[in-house]
């Protein structure tokens, strides 16, 4: 009997491996249907898409994939056959073995070779065997799916990983002098051969205010993103004043940037919190770079001023423009008060006049502090020092305003392409 268990044992575990290898196949075959099935039901249901949604008729659209993928889910009617087949084969030859063991009690017990009496006995331990039998087939199987599903997890983790562990604290200094370099950075998105960065050497000079121009998809979004390391060259090196940026301390190291990106982001904070980036405002402060983006006004008008709560997801709230949202986002990083102030397409919602007022008092914004502006808006960059014209990865044209133009090359296609119109 000790034999006949073992071996019953054997065959859960062989077959509770197969069951698990087979819904391991089902689960990962309908990835596609539940990855789409979830967009599917994020876009119909944000405040956002409504306009688009309403205006071009997409409801039927969206609702008509959305009935198509959920008829791909029948994978688990499929998944509860498969289920059934396995654990009823189980448990057949579970009570098979249970069987066995009562037949071979009754012989005994008829032989006399037992008492009668202790035929409940057996039948009870017979009867409890079975049930850890089929309890631990069942557990296996379980725990088998379980690390079958998280192997793709640990596989992840495994994996290579961007170096945040490093040590060296940046140095404190109040005169921003931080020098940043480019030494031969490529760049590459895992798993796809195209570089979106090919051999990038830049040298960001101290105080300087420079201007990262191109068509799109030339990198100039992605360069910005390597320098405060949220992107892992591929290679080559990025410096700050001559050591590997991967060797200073990631949470001290990002204190040196003040950043407005392209897609940048409000919450459903006060206005203050959203300015600071924390629950203590000094509100001289606030005020001050709300003077200086041109919307102390209009917060000022706001029912509890800095306290004003924006949008509705975290309670009654008040909703802004984009180009308000925008100005908040300047005066965010403003706030912040780094050394290295990165403002990527910072006035792309705003109206004509007001971003007027932005370049008017961009240096006096950004005071001493190195900048790096990126713009489609090749009039924007006249005010800087510098203009680095990116071209499928690569730096194509370096020089001021009046030297690009006098070399013919893309910046001045550019530029005239843009000028004619108000010619």
């Amino acid at each position: 009997m000790i034999v006949l268990y073992a071996v019953i044992a054997a065959c859960n575990l062989y077959l509770g491996k197969l069951l698990t290898a087979k819904q391991y196949e089902f689960i990962h075959a309908n990835d596609h249907n539940n990855a789409l099935g979830s967009y599917l039901g994020v876009i119909m249901t944000d405040e956002k898409n409504s306009k688009d949604i309403r205006l071009y008729g997409l409801s039927g659209l969206f609702l008509g994939k959305y009935r198509q993928k959920m008829e791909g889910f029948n994978i688990y009617l499929q998944m509860g056959k498969l289920n059934g087949k396995f654990i009823g084969s189980i448990e057949g030859i579970n009570q098979f073995a249970a069987g066995v063991a009562y037949l071979l009690v009754g012989m005994k017990a008829l032989n006399g070779m037992i008492d009668i009496g202790n035929v409940i006995l057996y039948a009870g331990v017979i009867s409890q065997t079975v049930n850890c039998i089929t309890e631990f087939g069942s557990q296996v199987i379980s725990f088998q799916f379980s690390a079958e599903y998280l192997s793709v997890f640990d596989e992840f983790i495994q994996s290579p990983a961007m170096d945040y562990d490093g040590t060296l604290p940046i140095e404190k200094r109040d005169d921003g002098q931080y020098e940043f370099e480019f030494h031969d950075v490529s760049f590459a998105y895992p798993d796809c051969g195209t570089q979106v960065l090919s051999h990038v050497s830049l040298k960001f000079n101290i105080g300087e205010k420079m201007a990262l121009v191109g068509k799109n998809g030339a990198g100039k979004t992605t360069l910005v993103k390597l320098l405060c390391r949220l992107y892992e060259p591929t290679e080559g090196t990025i410096t700050l004043n001559g050591i590997d940026i991967w060797k200073y301390n990631y949470a001290e190291y990002t204190r040196a940037f003040s950043v407005v990106f392209q897609d940048f982001a409000m919450f459903s904070l006060p206005v203050g919190e959203n300015i600071a980036a924390s629950s203590k405002v000094d509100e001289e402060r606030a005020w001050e770079v709300l003077d200086q983006v041109e919307l102390s006004g209009r917060v000022r008008a706001m029912k509890d001023g800095l306290k004003t709560q924006l949008y509705n997801n975290n309670g009654a709230g008040v909703d802004i423009s984009g180009g308000e949202a925008q100005r908040l986002a300047i005066a965010r990083a403003l706030y912040k008060d780094a050394p290295f102030v990165i403002l990527d397409e910072p006035t792309a919602a705003l109206d004509p006049i007001a971003e007027a007022q932005i370049y008017e008092n961009f240096n006096e914004m950004v005071k001493n502090k190195t900048a790096i502006y990126i713009s489609h808006r090749m009039s924007s960059c006249k005010f800087c020092d510098r203009i680095v014209v990116l071209d499928a990865g690569g730096i194509a044209e370096i020089g001021t305003h009046d030297t690009l133009l006098a070399g013919n090359g893309i910046y001045a296609e550019l530029y005239r392409t843009q000028a004619q119109y108000y010619a």
